[in-house]
């Protein structure tokens, strides 16, 4: 990763200027859900100066934290029947108002999610989540430094086409193999390059884009930044893909593997620690890595598997963890070396871990709170650091592994007693119940393909 770049996102004045000169005349309120999509309201600029700069912010109701991914009701403690859906606030965080280059006269302002009737932070928000283990990393004199380097699918098969054939057979935009092939990326370059050109518009910063090895895969690098700020930009990102997309008549996916043919999408997560009053850098030792940067990768590894559920958060993760595919399915620390779960990469202030454990799929705000938990544990119980393996992971002697399924991931979450404590019981309670209810819905109301074609003649 090149050093962080920041771009700026609008102030208050500029807002008033673009209000007055007749530019803007919608804001849109959005906040992240469980599954790291945007929910909320566009607003007029009348409605946003009286609800959101003059007032409380936003009502909208809790029922977007308690549903499924289709929006099947779930009877959680947030949001339930017996509380009648209880409302919420979406109230902006003016840090991120932001332009749209594609809708040039509407404007974004993520938004943090408030009790209805408090000025408490509704805990199992996503954004309230991660800013509560940025808070304890904070208090142990830790700053974090975050980059997402997302791949995903694209078809030129229009999305409504894509939708009624199930996303079946649908065409890709390459025909075969092209990992880092100039070809292909001059062939894909009039739509990935509205991606680099229009992201740092929209205040995400780009480094580098390539054609990965799935047909029609490619890879886009983002700088690093702080933890929460990451995470928002992951999100917009993803968001801002699929909007292009849809406007080129493209269909995109960001599944962890869309095909079990091909390659599975990956979000390998890069993270720094820094010194939280000096600014300084804390990976970086003699040669090496530090004492504290150290423990704080054991704590990864150490936790990996048992957080499991927040690296891979759906019954399709799963079907990346395939050996020698890169995916980060052993659990082991590697110089550069792709085979592992980590991988340190960099040197002196550019050091930093990768892991290669999280897919396309995952959401940022759960990734980096395990992450950060993961690593204070770490560093509270002075974990020694982590032999560097070498040569193929995969074929290591007692190698650790990830889990093969989501119903071992839940059941590795649901023993671990780090992520009780480190999220409290209620935000602990959510995330296990909403994973329970997506793996119930696979488990008990689809017959797939593959059951039908073995099962349908021959039992």
């Amino acid at each position: 990763m090149l050093s962080s770049v920041e771009f700026s996102t609008l102030g208050l004045e500029t807002y008033l200027e673009l209000i007055e000169t007749g530019e803007i005349d919608t804001v849109m309120c959005a906040t992240p859900d469980p599954y790291g999509r945007l929910v909320g309201k566009r607003l007029t600029v009348q409605a946003f100066q009286a609800l959101c700069l003059d007032g409380h912010g936003v009502h909208a109701t809790s029922h977007m934290f308690a549903t499924d991914i289709e929006l099947n009701s779930l009877e959680l403690p947030v949001s339930n029947s017996a509380n009648g859906w209880a409302d919420i606030r979406l109230v902006p965080d003016l840090t991120t108002l932001r332009r749209i280059p594609w809708e040039k006269n509407t404007l974004l302002a993520l938004c943090d999610v408030y009790e209805s009737d408090s000025d408490d932070l509704l805990a199992v928000a996503p954004r309230s989540i991660l800013k509560a283990q940025i808070e304890r990393a904070r208090q142990a004199g830790i700053r974090l430094k975050f980059a997402s380097e997302l791949e995903f699918y694209l078809s030129r098969t229009p999305h409504k086409e894509a939708w009624k054939t199930g996303y079946r057979d649908v065409e890709m935009l390459s025909s075969y193999r092209s990992d880092y092939q100039m070809l292909q990326s001059s062939r894909d370059e009039w739509f990935i390059h509205q991606i680099r050109t229009m992201m740092p518009e929209f205040g995400i910063s780009v480094e580098s884009s390539k054609p990965e090895w799935g047909l029609g895969q490619h890879e886009i690098t983002l700088d690093y930044c702080d933890a929460l700020e990451m995470a928002d930009r992951h999100v917009l990102f993803k968001h801002g893909i699929k909007e292009l997309a849809y406007k080129a008549d493209l269909t995109p996916t960001f599944m962890a593997k869309p095909s079990i043919n091909d390659v599975g999408s990956s979000c390998h997560l890069h993270v720094s620690i820094w010194d939280e009053n000096t600014g300084s850098p804390l990976c970086w030792g003699d040669n090496g890595m530090s004492t504290t940067f150290g423990s704080f990768v054991a704590g990864q590894m150490k936790h990996a598997v048992e957080l499991g559920l927040l690296f891979a958060p759906t019954v399709n993760s799963y079907k990346r963890f395939l050996p020698n595919q890169f995916a980060g399915g052993a659990i082991a620390l590697g110089l550069d070396n792709r085979s592992c779960a980590f991988r340190l990469v960099g040197a002196e202030q550019s050091f930093r871990v990768e892991n290669r454990i999280p897919g396309a799929d995952v959401n940022p705000y759960y990734a980096y709170s395990a992450t950060i938990m993961a690593g204070l544990d770490g560093i509270e119980w002075n974990l020694p650091a982590p032999a560097i393996f070498k040569g193929n992971a995969w074929e290591g002697p007692q190698m650790e592994f990830m889990t093969t399924s989501l119903h071992s991931s839940i059941d590795r979450f649901a023993q671990s007693s780090l992520a009780r404590s480190a999220f409290g019981d209620d935000v602990y309670e959510h995330i296990l119940a909403s994973s329970r209810s997506e793996l119930l819905a696979f488990d008990s109301g689809v017959v797939t393909d593959w059951e039908t074609k073995r099962y349908y003649e021959r039992v």
